[in-house]
């Protein structure tokens, strides 16, 4: 099988003109600025650029997902849009990593499920390979073919502002065992996993989103930390990793390069040290942290190609897309990039397709407009993602026997409070969840406060507080430290708190003093339904903290 893999993706390259190897390079998203359309079907203008550019993937979004039955429909037109010019069949990527990374949502008739960290809390690997194979069919019964997912970064900041509940833990043994049993769930399906953020975007204080981070430890750190986890997916045979957007002075020091451009990470790292022959892809090439590093996008896709990658993500903007293609071909016409360089890295892209089943004549699944495929968003899918979130949901303390609800306290009434940044906690996510039992059994109520709480807004929670238990939902207190002063103002009041925290983990070491800690590394269906449980007392907390609080 190898060697007919071999022989099919040398005779196609050879057949390849310098603009289809650039555009096989290119991993592109659906603008819906630039659509002249919906962004959830594929109009004439998009199928005019996916085979004009001899597009070789896509990447969806949020905005591109409509109900299971459309979804299908434009990707099977994606894959028509191409190959009916003769060209290979796309790769069609997504971000679901599970938890607040979810572009396929329970409200469009899909499954949602837990955060990585929620995974880890589990304890359990296999919950993490049964996820994803749960995810990976869902995925291809829409035509998506590879997952922008597992995280491997080792969220050991606390501070640390985009990864967070995306990351299986603290520990890098953990994170490398959960993450090497998701690559192998998605890809036992059929579908090609990426682990991401190479080398590591754990211990950042800085969201590569937006400006440059600095990971300064030494070779030594690196190894025993950041790089464990990528070496034991490459071990696994994980189909892709991507690259992170950060500095690592120990590998490369020339200062403010970013990982995803310099040679020594993507090409002596990555290749040859670590001696990965997978997909090397990028992060969004539109990011703050190569833009404020001097690299518009379309300098960017020919430094990162020349360092390395094998696909070049834009995810907005067609017109970028195109500057990016005539970069591109102008650069290895130049020989800035070397053709050899280009074609290692459309082989790679060739291998792939034809090892996951694109190139042998596997066609797009297509559904009949808005009918829903079988098995997308199905009762055994959902029911295993609420198992998986009950054993996750972790109750830290519970020092003055505040759980259950209702049992405890004296059956005080309930207060639930939140920032308004969070969303409405009660009227919106918990109250279809718990709170119609709540307000029959506990008389709750229910209060959304600004994200920046001020004096006169601490002495209404003060007020409203008076001979009730109070739940209040935090998310990020290094953000919002005005929430570490409601604690302190009603413990100091001496009213039963409880606090639950939705993202930031390291938020209860600031909460030392709240009667009653809860952590559900999320807040979409799955995790409410397990947190309601764990509050009217149906089902008991079985998740243990996964990162390290200090």
């Amino acid at each position: 099988m190898a060697q007919v893999i071999g022989q099919r993706v040398e005779q196609m390259l050879a057949r390849m003109s310098l603009e289809q190897k650039i555009g096989q390079v290119m991993l592109i998203g659906l603008d819906p600025a630039e659509t002249f359309g919906s962004p959830t079907e594929m109009t004439p203008h998009m199928a005019g650029l996916l085979a004009g550019l001899h597009v070789g993937g896509l990447v969806l979004f949020e905005r591109n997902v409509g109900a299971p039955g459309e979804l299908a429909q434009l990707t099977a037109a994606a894959q028509a849009a191409v190959t009916d010019g003769g060209d290979p069949p796309l790769i069609i990527s997504i971000d679901q990593e599970g938890g607040r990374v979810t572009r396929l949502r329970q409200a469009r008739g899909y499954t949602e499920w837990p955060s990585p960290m929620a995974l880890g809390a589990t304890g359990d690997p296999e919950n993490a390979r049964l996820v994803a194979e749960a995810l990976g069919r869902e995925l291809l019964a829409e035509g998506i073919n590879m997952d922008l997912a597992p995280v491997l970064d080792v969220n050991s900041n606390p501070r640390n502002p985009v990864i967070g509940t995306r990351s299986f833990g603290s520990d890098p043994r953990r994170v490398a065992a959960f993450g090497v049993a998701f690559i192998g769930g998605l890809q036992d399906v059929g579908v090609m996993a990426v682990g991401k953020h190479f080398p590591g975007h754990g211990d950042t204080g800085i969201d590569s989103h937006v400006s440059l981070p600095v990971v300064a430890h030494d070779r030594g750190r690196l190894e025993a930390v950041e790089f464990l986890p990528f070496r034991a997916a490459i071990e696994a045979g994980v189909a892709g990793i991507m690259s992170a957007h950060v500095t690592f002075p120990a590998v490369d020091p020339t200062p403010g390069l970013p990982a995803t451009l310099s040679q020594k990470v993507m090409t002596g790292l990555l290749r040859d040290e670590m001696g990965y022959e997978g997909l090397l892809l990028t992060d969004s090439l539109e990011m703050g942290a190569l833009a404020q590093s001097g690299y518009p996008v379309p300098a960017a896709a020919v430094a990162s190609l020349a360092a390395g990658a094998d696909l070049l993500c834009i995810s907005h903007g067609f017109t970028v897309h195109r500057q990016v293609h005539a970069a591109l071909v102008q650069a290895v016409g130049q020989g800035e990039i070397p053709m050899a360089r280009l074609d290692a890295a459309v082989r790679r892209v060739l291998q792939a397709k034809d090892q996951y089943g694109l190139l042998a004549g596997s066609g797009p699944v297509t559904w009949a407009r808005g009918q829903g495929p079988a098995g997308v968003g199905g009762d055994e899918a959902a029911s295993l993602s609420r198992r998986v979130a009950e054993q996750a949901i972790t109750v830290l303390r519970d020092r003055e026997r505040l759980l259950p609800l209702g049992s405890r306290a004296g059956n005080r009434p309930l207060l639930v409070v939140e920032l308004a940044s969070r969303g409405d906690f009660v009227s919106g996510a918990l109250r279809p969840v718990v709170a119609n039992h709540l307000v029959r059994a506990l008389q709750a109520e229910g209060l959304v406060l600004p994200e920046d709480i001020d004096d006169e807004n601490m002495g209404e929670v003060l007020r409203q507080a008076r001979g009730k238990t109070v739940i209040l939902a935090v998310a990020n207190v290094v953000r919002h430290p005005t929430e570490v002063d409601l604690v302190e103002a009603l413990v100091g009041a001496h009213v039963p708190l409880v606090v639950i925290t939705t993202a930031g983990l390291y938020d209860f070491a600031a909460m030392d003093r709240a009667g009653a800690c809860i952590a559900t590394y999320g807040s979409n269906p799955p995790v409410l339904d397990a947190l309601a449980g764990v509050l009217l007392g149906n089902i008991e907390a079985g998740g243990h903290l996964p990162v390290e609080l200090s």
